[in-house]
């Protein structure tokens, strides 16, 4: 009877033994890699943040310093933006999160620089290629048509409106920029832009186009609240206001 009851305690005891333990390995095989890291052996230095995962799946520095690592040592944006995500995931609250997000998207056009360059013996070994490298050939392109309407912008002549004796002081009169794109429609109204939903639009596409970062969709889902019936369902035609 008594040896029934000490059975659970000691499988308790060996339980929090064992998370203990494992908890020192990773901090270990954490500051092992750090170190090689800093030596200059980044390859030494994935292994060891890969035994660290192995040790502690759940790991969110592990994910974020291997991502890191393959993303700015290694040469592997692949493995640093499934990383990043991995870290994103566990920390979603994280004080980082917008500059991992970077990261993804500074990864993102790495793979596309590097997709664009001639194949290489080991081309097709990476499965999804081909599609991951449309989805950022899109973005690169989303990204280009936003620096020319800006560079427009900035071109066109200023007209100055002439006041009559009692009128308010002349004001500065902007034309309006042109249009890129024959998917895509901006206007100006009041003080913000106004954008005419097309196929295909998202809200972190928008994002993208007008602010350079996907991570700035909330700003133009909260300006729009009244419209829209959630972040992920827009109608073609819908006028959003770009703030």
């Amino acid at each position: 009877m008594v040896t029934s009851l000490w059975k659970p305690l000691v499988g308790a005891v060996f339980l929090a033994t064992a998370v203990a333990c494992s908890r020192v390995d990773v901090t270990s095989q954490l500051q092992q890699g750090k170190q090689l890291a800093d030596a200059g052996r980044a390859d030494a230095a994935a292994r060891a943040y890969a035994d660290a995962l192995r040790t502690d799946p759940s790991s969110a520095r592990a994910h974020l310093e291997l991502g890191a690592l393959l993303d700015q040592k290694l040469g592997d944006p692949i493995g640093a933006i499934y990383h990043y995500r991995v870290y994103l995931e566990l920390e979603p609250n994280s004080e980082k999160r917008q500059v991992v997000q970077d990261f993804i998207e500074h990864a993102k056009l790495s793979l596309a620089a590097k997709l664009s360059q001639p194949a290489s013996s080991d081309a097709g070994a990476v499965p999804g290629l081909q599609a991951e490298r449309a989805a950022l050939m899109q973005e690169n392109a989303t990204l280009k048509a936003r620096v020319t309407d800006l560079e427009n912008a900035a071109a066109q002549p200023v007209a100055v409106a002439v006041a009559p004796p009692v009128a308010a002081p002349p004001a500065l009169v902007l034309a309006a920029a042109p249009i890129t794109g024959a998917t895509e429609a901006t206007t100006t109204a009041g003080a913000g832009r106004v954008h005419v939903v097309q196929a295909g639009d998202t809200l972190q596409a928008l994002a993208l186009r007008y602010y350079g970062t996907r991570g700035e969709w909330a700003k133009i889902f909260d300006a729009n609240r009244t419209l829209l019936e959630s972040k992920d369902r827009l109608k073609i035609g819908q006028q959003l206001v770009i703030p």
